[in-house]
């Protein structure tokens, strides 16, 4: 593994194009308002971390973790997440849309106000995950398990909620 961790200071905003990171870990690691696109990650891990307003379009995110990370406003964009893990992560108002998560797993984390947009998910976990006031627009969420996560004030339509797995006091929420 290979450790990253410059200073966090003022820098050029980060723009990563057709690039593929392999084996190697971000940690401490301020990549604020960066744009990565068309880029491929295969075992990779940011841990502590600042992501926000982070966009990462068309990407392939493969084996990956994010481990306290900050990712308040970051956007992904038809990108592909597979095998990927998102431990005790802020990532308020982020944005998903047009995307495919393939085993993934988002725990611990806060990601109210997000916006999920026409995802296709299987094999997809959320265990303790604030979900308060975010958006789910063409994401079926059948066979997905709720029960642990905030869904206050939730905005889904009824259909694609169908099949979801939610605690009975969580239904006043709905």
């Amino acid at each position: 593994h290979i450790a990253a961790s410059p200073p966090k200071a003022p820098f050029p905003v980060p723009h990563f194009y057709n690039k593929s990171f392999g084996t190697v870990q971000f940690e401490n690691c301020s990549f604020e308002n960066s744009k990565w696109e068309n880029v491929i990650f295969n075992h990779v891990v940011f841990k502590k971390c600042d992501l926000s307003n982070a966009e990462f379009l068309n990407c392939g995110i493969h084996s990956c973790e994010f481990v306290d990370c900050k990712m308040v406003g970051s956007v992904f964009g038809d990108t592909l997440l597979k095998n990927t893990k998102f431990d005790n992560v802020v990532g308020r108002y982020l944005g998903m849309s047009y995307c495919k998560l393939h085993i993934v797993e988002i725990n611990d984390s806060d990601f109210s106000e997000a916006r999920f947009t026409d995802l296709q998910l299987s094999k997809f976990k959320l265990e303790n995950v604030n979900l308060k006031k975010s958006e789910f627009n063409l994401v079926s969420l059948f066979g997905i398990d709720l029960s642990s996560c905030n869904i206050e004030n939730v905005l889904i339509d009824p259909k694609y909620l169908k099949g979801a797995i939610i605690d009975y006091n969580q239904m006043i929420y709905l």
